[in-house]
């Protein structure tokens, strides 16, 4: 490593001197200030580390381009309705959804024991909370006792609120497929050059009142799609819309959602539409508990429904039905009459992008209707359900073939069926899922949670997806990014030993008995990690983390026939530490270091670290926000990814491969008591190459930047 960090000095020194100068500066600053409390901002680094270590660690397991704007929406309704924290309603708590099974137990044990909250102070008292947990979730919680309160939908239209926010993007280096060819070159390569400007586009408008009814409109243009295209033949305005109405807790209904929405039932192996978390090195798995229906209100234009569903409650049953029916984007072939073969599609796009003729071509050419129900016994310690479905396509499904993949189904229509359960006896907390595919294989996830002491729980899961399990709506627990051909144990402790130490551990093993993409045999795996938190008080937190991941791959050297499979093994190191210098004036240093080793091809190495400031003045309409910092990694293998702060309702989480530096800005002003604007400038610039990526995602040069913008009204 100190070769690593000799040769990143002698390309950057002049900058690594500036950071080293910024951070020597700043660390003596975090021990000597006192500060006295104040309200977090939700949308700011470190009082979001739970989703933050969770999204970090989601993108690094896939290459797919996510928008986690969802869990924003989740705090902004949190910060909306507070979780009352006298409620002794279990899945009132579980609102704070960052919170895990053993703080949840031990809040609802004091409780039960000490009667109902007079302070949040009092939180300081419990096992598994300390300071910097309690400033995190303290725009989420109150202490006031729920108002019972009759549904009116006058008085909703009247009283409720609204937002509309208007974002701007765009990378202001020249892409190469926004250069400007004549139309000759075009028509040539007419897939190589996109229709419209580079200019990103989002509108969004929220009604809601409370939490009981919420009427949401969004139009979306991603770069490279058109707006008001000169030519006929394309279709004028934004590329995406997406509406709905909700209604919450309305009598006995429960959920009502027309339009766009999601469902999210069991432990989402039978059917489960939005994000998904797995594991984290932040926390250990538990079940999943989330609302059976909820709105669609984001730019991800691929895991959602489009059409109705309710849930009606009926004492301790509930009783949802839905019915989708919705154009998705496929690879669709029409019918040769000559080959004799009917329409058909190879496969479903996720993407949401329609930049080039090839990709409009592919836009929504594929229907899908999906029906189903959901039924739900609730208990006081036990809980069962049972989902059933049905879903239609218009064409045959004909994906390419490879010896991986030969079990997928290849059904135009398939049936699911699944039943959950859960089962909680004092700190004891037994659940799970089996699915069935009518035409295909059978999965099953089950998972235990145990707290036998208040700073003591552990975790355990198994899973066994066989590999003729297809389904497009699972996202169940597991190492793959498909529940298919799988089989695992994972293990997870989490301790606070100590009241300021918290402590979170796993490890999991994983079986793949046929084939995956690029591993030509049945193989296994592993991951372990281990994180150590210790908490400063309002001054801030250091955090140490450490993971090993063993994963198969083929192996080919070009002179064999058939691969062979090899281990890879990633070591990853983090350290973070947080401190607040003065009231308003917030440091964060981060340092990652990964080794990547495989046996045929030797070492490969990341290496990042940066410093972040945050600036907010009390009683000030601003606050400011700034990272820069320092990469070498020696192949896109070896890449790091990190989280950064965005805009509201967007995530950024950038990969860092190469050498060279990273920086961004934002700013908020507060223009009026309802207008609000963020700025946002980041450049990434390297040190070893004069091209940045290829295809029509090129730019010649060594520096790419990005410019946002956000106008948010508020009546």
């Amino acid at each position: 490593m100190t070769k690593r960090l000799t040769s990143l000095t002698c390309i950057t020194g002049r900058n690594i001197l500036l950071l080293l100068r910024l951070v020597i500066f700043t660390i003596p600053l975090c021990f000597p200030v006192s500060v006295s409390a104040q309200q977090a901002d939700s949308l700011q680094p470190g009082n979001d580390d739970p989703i933050e270590n969770r999204i970090e660690y989601l993108s690094e397991q896939t290459d797919s381009e996510i928008d986690f704007s969802e869990w924003t929406d989740e705090l902004k309704i949190l910060a909306a309705r507070p979780v009352n924290l006298n409620s002794s309603n279990e899945d009132e708590l579980r609102r704070l959804f960052f919170l895990n099974d053993q703080q949840i137990t031990n809040l609802l044990e004091y409780h039960q024991k000490y009667g109902n909250f007079a302070s949040i102070y009092e939180l300081q008292v419990i096992d598994g909370f300390n300071e910097s947990l309690i400033m995190q979730i303290l725009p989420y919680i109150s202490l006031s006792d729920p108002v019972v309160e009759k549904f009116s939908l006058k008085r909703a239209l009247k009283y409720g609120s609204a937002d509309v926010m208007m974002r701007y993007q765009r990378v202001i280096e020249q892409q190469q497929g926004f250069a400007e060819v004549d139309d000759s070159t075009r028509r040539q390569s007419p897939n190589k050059y996109f229709l419209g400007s580079p200019d990103a586009l989002y509108l969004r408008f929220t009604y809601s009142y409370k939490d009981k009814l919420q009427i949401g409109l969004v139009a979306d243009k991603d770069p490279g799609e058109t707006l008001f295209p000169s030519a006929d033949t394309l279709k004028k305005g934004f590329d995406y819309y997406s509406f709905h109405v909700y209604f919450k807790d309305i009598g006995h209904l429960n959920h009502l959602a027309i339009g766009d929405y999601h469902l999210q039932f069991g432990q989402g192996l039978t059917l489960w539409t939005g994000l998904s978390f797995s594991k984290s090195p932040a926390t250990i798995v538990s079940r999943k508990r989330a609302p059976a229906v909820r709105p669609h209100a984001s730019a991800n234009e691929y895991a959602f429904f489009r059409g109705t569903a309710a849930t009606f409650a009926i004492k301790k049953f509930e009783l949802t039905g839905f019915y989708s029916n919705r154009n998705l984007d496929g690879n669709f072939y029409a019918a040769d009459t000559i080959l004799g073969t009917d329409e058909y599609f190879t496969s479903i796009i996720e993407t949401g992008y329609h930049r080039t003729p090839g990709e409009l071509a592919d836009k929504a050419t594929v229907n899908q209707q999906v029906a189903g129900g959901h039924i739900s016994y609730n208990g006081h310690r036990l809980r069962l359900g049972a989902t059933g479905y049905y879903s239609a396509l218009n064409h045959l499904f004909n994906p390419s073939r490879s010896l991986y993949n030969q079990f997928e189904s290849t059904e135009t229509n398939n049936a699911y069926c699944g039943v959950d359960y859960s089962y909680s006896y004092k700190r004891l907390t037994v659940y799970g899922e089996t699915s069935k595919q009518l035409d295909g294989g059978m999965a099953t996830v089950n998972g235990l949670s145990l707290s036998p002491d208040p700073r003591f729980a552990l975790s355990l899961v198994y899973r066994n997806y066989s590999k003729d399990y297809a389904n497009l709506y699972a996202v169940a627990f597991g190492e793959g990014s498909k529940n298919t051909n799988e089989k695992g144990l994972y293990f997870g402790i989490t301790a606070t030993p100590f009241k300021n130490v918290a402590i979170t551990a796993y490890t999991d093993y994983f079986r793949y008995d046929w084939l995956r993409y690029r591993v030509d045999a049945p193989s296994s795996g592993n991951e372990s990690s281990l994180q150590v938190n210790y908490s400063l008080g309002r001054r801030g937190a250091v955090t140490a983390r450490y993971r090993r991941m063993n994963t198969p791959i083929d192996y080919n050297n070009g002179e064999l026939y058939l691969n062979p499979v090899e281990n890879v093994q990633r070591d990853y190191y983090q350290l973070t530490v947080d401190y607040q210098a003065l009231s308003w004036l917030k440091f964060r240093n981060r340092v990652y270091y990964l080794q990547r080793r495989v046996a045929e091809s030797g070492t490969e190495n990341g290496f990042f670290i940066s410093q972040d400031l945050v600036v907010r003045p009390e009683e000030k309409s601003y606050s400011f926000t700034m990272r820069y910092a320092l990469f070498d990694a020696d192949s896109y293998d070896s890449r790091i990814y990190t989280y950064e702060n965005d805009l509201p309702y967007t995530f950024s989480v950038p990969s860092f491969s190469g050498k060279g530096s990273r920086f961004y800005a934002m700013i908020k002003l507060s223009l009026s008591r309802k207008v609000s604007l963020w700025l946002r400038y980041s450049i990434t610039s390297y040190f070893d190459r004069e091209i940045i990526s290829s295809g029509t995602s090129q730019i010649d040069g060594n520096h790419k930047s990005d410019f946002k913008a956000m106008l948010k009204f508020s009546f």
